[in-house]
């Protein structure tokens, strides 16, 4: 594996990490309206930020081949912005794993509000270790969740397992792209603990990991242009939400993750700069 200053982080923390960083994804990220907690894809036809985060799974869906019956595991879903855009658009059957209890009922919730409890459910589950039997899913899906494995292997290995002869393996994620170096490998440490990563892969090494798992045509394929306005909104979000912080901070008792947090919209930004990292869309197949 490449080299990488690794973090521990139980499941418990990383559903902590999403539960206090909530309200910072309402405020920036229009979570209410988006159900995305992820950058999203910006091309030629996108008019707005809104737009540029459902685009994520028009292109991902289309690239996996989904459709009306597909058996999708969203591995990650947050509130189920994925979930519900794939039960919705594409008319799939679609179940949504995540950490914490209060995104798994957030996200049912909205389900039922928009009547798709025949095609859609959140339940909490870990995505390395899951309790479905195998060849279960036409489709393994993931956005901007697999970074947050301990160990990306065992999440290969449990998607192989629960992917039916000829699945899909469909993924967009953060991988590193040179070895971090001085305070290089600070800023990208800052970026990852803020966020409850334990570390960022390497796209070569992953892409190893795919291929020893059993997996078939692997692709990966660079979308860094695609997310950079995106990354610029939060680079941007950094100035005022740092005020915000400290005020906050005074008057609250505050979790490390959301002392830190907002450096994370910085460190983000300027390591892409710096070329140390791309935005990749993985696409893998089992045989």
């Amino acid at each position: 594996m490449g080299l990488k200053m690794q973090k521990e982080f139980s499941p418990k923390d990383i559903a902590r990490y999403y539960d206090v960083s909530e309200d910072h994804y309402i405020f920036f990220w229009d979570l209410n309206n988006s159900k995305a907690l992820h950058y999203g894809y910006w091309d030629a036809s996108t008019k707005n930020f809104r737009q540029a985060l459902a685009n994520i799974n028009r292109i991902m869906s289309d690239k996996a081949g989904i459709g009306e019956g597909t058996k999708v595991l969203d591995a990650g879903c947050g509130v189920g912005g994925s979930t519900i855009w794939l039960a919705l658009n594409r008319q799939a059957n679609v179940t949504g794993i995540t950490l914490s209890d209060k995104q798994a009922s957030k996200g049912n919730n909205s389900i039922v509000s928009l009547q798709l409890t025949a095609n859609a459910k959140i339940c909490v589950n870990d995505f390395t270790r899951t309790q479905f039997p195998s060849e279960s899913y036409d489709v393994i899906w993931a956005i901007e969740s697999v970074c947050h494995a301990a160990d990306k292997k065992e999440f290969v290995k449990e998607a192989h397992r629960l992917l039916k002869p000829g699945g899909r393996l469909i993924m967009a994620d953060f991988f590193l792209d040179k070895v971090p170096i001085g305070s290089d490998q600070k800023y990208i440490d800052g970026w990852a603990h803020g966020w409850a990563v334990p570390f960022f892969e390497q796209a070569v090494c992953f892409k190893s990991l795919l291929s020893e798992a059993g997996f078939q045509g692997v692709e990966m394929k660079d979308c860094t242009e695609n997310i950079e306005r995106s990354a610029r909104r939060l680079y941007y979000a950094f100035f005022p939400g740092w005020i915000i912080s400290k005020i906050y901070n005074l008057f609250h008792n505050t979790t490390d993750f959301s002392k830190r947090n907002v450096y994370t919209a910085y460190y983000q930004y300027k390591t892409l700069k710096k070329g140390l990292w791309k935005y990749q869309m993985v696409y893998a197949e089992k045989e």
